[in-house]
């Protein structure tokens, strides 16, 4: 059987998420109205009957190939636009109903969500819905002849533990057939006749995806290689970006260097001669794709270090390592690579490594592996040699530990009708189909980031919620650990050879392995667009795309008019010096997520301050914004409208005050403030944030106290004020926040006390370094049970620890 499509197995993703928030709609007496509970019931079971024909509408589809599948690619896309509809319906209905509850009744009379509106359009839109599905729901049992057809293999799953393949310092463990290669690329660093040289380049080159990264990496993690002064890493990919390579190595060199985003290739050729000068460096420029000799030749920036430094450079093309080979630096022995035959070029592995592979993601030190080890060998032949094929496929297989499962793993066979990567990206696909499917959703949404893109753990899984993908934070860190089972996500590149000993549970940057991405990009095709704003009459096809990211916004209103009106999700990847037009967002009422980050992009300034569009109110559905580094002076009126809103971010922003509404959103649980160095006080009223459990206010350096309403955010988990160097006491109840597991004080350099009776029982993560001026400990910080990590560096005035602290193991 072959694949004809992707409808399927995008649309089994959305139509388990929608008939599951369907459920938990129809569980909810509180959340729901009740003059809507029946119409909602009967939506969930109509729901339910169609989905349960997806999976035979999918076998179907693969079955009878690229030409006689189309029909049921057909019904599936109808299917998933269907199941869009309805979480839209239920999302406003869900919205009208919070709204309701918080305005007044005259405000609300007169607002567009007045009662009467709403009770003369939600019927229409709750059966037009309603007709759809019981058309696509006709079409399938009586054009198509679709039957309910139970997936396989679901048994010995383990949903509460997804293991991934990391060590704390960032650095994977799992790897194998690549111990000759390892040694000799130690061996190449490390020689005393290789020391004797100048810079030399050690290229390491491979397909995509046959662990060149992992195999770079785990040389860095080796000990043996400490002897270099500095060790840098630079994820370089596609696009060769000569200034991003020198920020990205400047920046590792010396942190203390702000303002990079808009320094000159002179400021950064001046401070990379001043910083390397003296430096014996390892330098790893990770996925190098440039062919143009001109453009490879400007590394010349990198010629200055001591004798003995290295170049590692991981690249799909040998057409790389001989242009490296040309020019001035080879010619003059300044930087040039090392012999020809001592290049590390790497095979597939064998059949046998790739087995080693799986088996490591696959078991656990008590599985039973007699009745699977030859099944699984059979489909470690289908790797084709990829480890990150191997590590993709044994992280799926550790979660259906049956011999009906692996059988339908071995089975599989798809067909993506593509030309470049052909073979790859069909490897990779199969580990995607059988996925576990509550992921899958999570997944796909990555493709909207670019290629090489550095996340953020807990804004992805911030963007994740508000997507309704997932529900709740521990969910999105399973999510993350299984796609870093799988290799489909990777923790960036080591910066130093001697990695930092802070202790933390999770990597708080992510990065997707450049073949990854592309299966992504292919799996929701139709779902995501690229708006190139110097292109908008092309944009018609995006009718139907639920995310998308903008591009050379170029200060035209008429950009907007062409955005999809059922967009879920929208990210400015360089808004520049612009700003955006008042009616930007009235045609996008479906947004959930919106990223205004991105507007440094380009070396482009911003100007001296924004306003953010009064349109934005009419995003009743909204539950994530980010408009970090934006110079907003303030919040738009009625920005408490957005009832929605979950995650906040104004980090950066030139906000000295915070509207008393803001404390009105009463669905708000993550909010970033860091960086707002004119915010001197904050509400009376933040204690009305509940649900507030991530709070970030680093950088508030003009911030000389918090108000005592603090201490009654009783979900808090995290809390940041470090750098907030006017912060001169603590409110004396502050010991209250029972949920409190992080705590950053550091740089308060003018907090002289803590106050007593500080108990935090769940506190893991507690930095107070550099608090120069604290002149003593609560006794009862002896008792903090569960304390993992603690920084006292720079409290030149606290007297010895207290007795208490006896009891505690760090």
């Amino acid at each position: 059987m072959a694949m004809s499509g992707l409808g399927g197995v995008i649309a089994g993703a959305v139509g388990k998420q929608i008939v599951s928030k369907l459920g938990e709609y129809a569980a909810s007496e509180v959340s729901l109205q009740w003059r809507y509970r029946e119409e909602v019931l009967e939506l969930g079971e109509k729901m339910k009957d169609v989905e349960a024909v997806l999976g035979d509408a999918d076998e179907r589809s693969r079955r009878q190939g690229r030409q006689g599948g189309r029909v049921y690619e057909r019904w599936l896309a109808k299917f998933k636009r269907v199941a869009y509809d309805v979480e839209d319906v239920l999302d406003e209905l869900d919205a009208n109903e919070l709204i309701s509850k918080t305005q007044s009744k005259v405000s609300f009379w007169f607002s567009r969500h007045n009662q009467l509106l709403q009770r003369v359009t939600m019927p229409h839109k709750m059966k037009k819905v309603m007709n759809k599905i019981d058309k696509i729901k006709e079409e399938g049992s009586s054009e198509l002849n679709l039957v309910p057809r139970e997936a396989r293999g679901q048994g010995n799953r383990n949903n509460e533990t997804f293991a991934a393949n990391w060590n704390g310092d960032g650095i994977k463990t799992g790897m194998a057939g690549r111990v000759i290669e390892k040694e000799k690329i130690i061996s190449l660093l490390l020689t005393s006749e290789e020391a004797d040289r100048n810079i030399s380049i050690i290229p390491v080159v491979g397909l995509g995806g046959i662990g060149k990264t992992t195999l770079v990496e785990s040389v860095l993690a080796d000990k043996r290689v400490n002897v270099f002064d500095v060790s840098v890493w630079v994820h370089v990919s596609k696009q060769f970006d000569l200034s991003k390579i020198g920020r990205a190595i400047l920046k590792s060199l010396n942190s203390n260097i702000n303002n990079l985003s808009d320094c000159t290739m002179q400021f950064l050729s001046d401070n990379l001669t001043k910083e390397l000068a003296t430096r014996r460096y390892l330098i790893v420029l990770d996925d190098l794709c440039e062919e143009d000799g001109n453009n490879l030749e400007e590394l010349k920036m990198l010629q200055h270090g001591r004798k003995g430094s290295r170049i590692i450079v991981t690249t799909r093309n040998q057409s790389v390592v001989q242009c490296l080979r040309t020019g001035f630096l080879a010619n003059q022995w300044k930087i040039c690579p090392i012999p020809e035959s001592e290049v590390i070029n790497l095979d597939v592995l064998n059949p046998d490594d790739c087995w080693e592979l799986m088996k490591q993601r696959a078991f656990g030190p008590g599985d039973d592996q007699s009745s699977l080890e030859e099944i699984g060998k059979q489909i470690a032949g289908k790797c084709g040699g990829l480890p990150l094929v191997a590590n993709a496929l044994g992280q799926v297989m550790s979660e259906r530990k049956n011999v009906g499962a692996w059988e339908d793993i071995r089975d599989t066979k798809v067909d993506l009708g593509l030309r470049d990567q052909k073979e790859t990206l069909e490897r990779l696909m199969l580990s995607y189909y059988h996925m576990e499917p509550e992921f899958k959703m999570c997944f796909t949404y990555l493709a909207t980031f670019p290629k090489g893109f550095v996340m953020h753990r807990n804004r992805l899984i911030q963007q994740w919620n508000a997507l309704g993908y997932i529900n709740s934070r521990h969910d999105g860190q399973r999510c993350i650990n299984y796609l870093l089972g799988m290799s489909f996500l990777r923790i960036p590149g080591s910066t130093s050879v001697n990695p930092s000993p802070l202790h933390f549970k999770a990597p708080t940057e992510l990065v997707m392995h450049d073949l990854v991405h592309d299966l992504a990009s292919i799996i929701v095709l139709d779902e995501f667009i690229d708006l190139d704003a110097t292109k908008s009459a092309s944009w018609n096809k995006a009718r139907y795309c639920r995310h998308a990211q903008l591009t050379n916004f170029k200060n035209d209103p008429e950009v907007f008019k062409y955005i999809p009106g059922k967009l879920r999700s929208l990210q400015f990847r360089d808004l520049g010096g612009r700003q955006l037009p008042k009616k930007a967002f009235s045609r996008s009422k479906y947004i959930r997520v919106l990223d205004l980050s991105g507007h440094s992009a380009n070396g482009q300034s911003a100007p001296s301050s924004v306003v953010l569009p009064s349109s934005i109110n009419q995003l009743k559905l909204i539950r994530y914004l980010d408009a970090t580094c934006l110079p907003i002076t303030s919040l738009p009126k009625y920005f408490h409208a957005l009832q929605n809103m979950e995650t906040l971010i104004l980090s950066n922003c030139f906000l000295e005050t915070l509207p008393d509404s803001i404390c009105r959103l009463t669905k708000l649980c993550y909010l970033d403030l860091s960086g707002s160095s004119g915010l001197g006080k904050l509400l009376a009223s933040l204690g009305e944030l509940s649900q507030l459990f991530f709070l970030n206010l680093s950088g508030c350096s003009i911030l000389q106290q918090l108000p005592e309403s603090i201490c009654e955010l009783t979900c808090l988990h995290h809390l940041d004020m470090s750098d907030c160097c006017a912060l001169q006491k603590l409110p004396d109840k502050f010991g209250g926040l029972l949920k409190l597991s992080f705590l950053n004080l550091s740089g308060c350099s003018k907090l002289t006390k803590l106050p007593d009776n500080v108990s935090f029982p769940c506190l893991e993560h507690l930095n107070l370094s550099s608090c120069h001026e604290l002149e003593n400990l609560p006794i009862d910080f002896g008792h903090l049970q569960k304390l993992e990590f603690m920084n006292l560096s720079g409290c030149y005035k606290v007297p010895l620890l207290p007795v208490s602290f006896c009891n505690l193991i760090i």
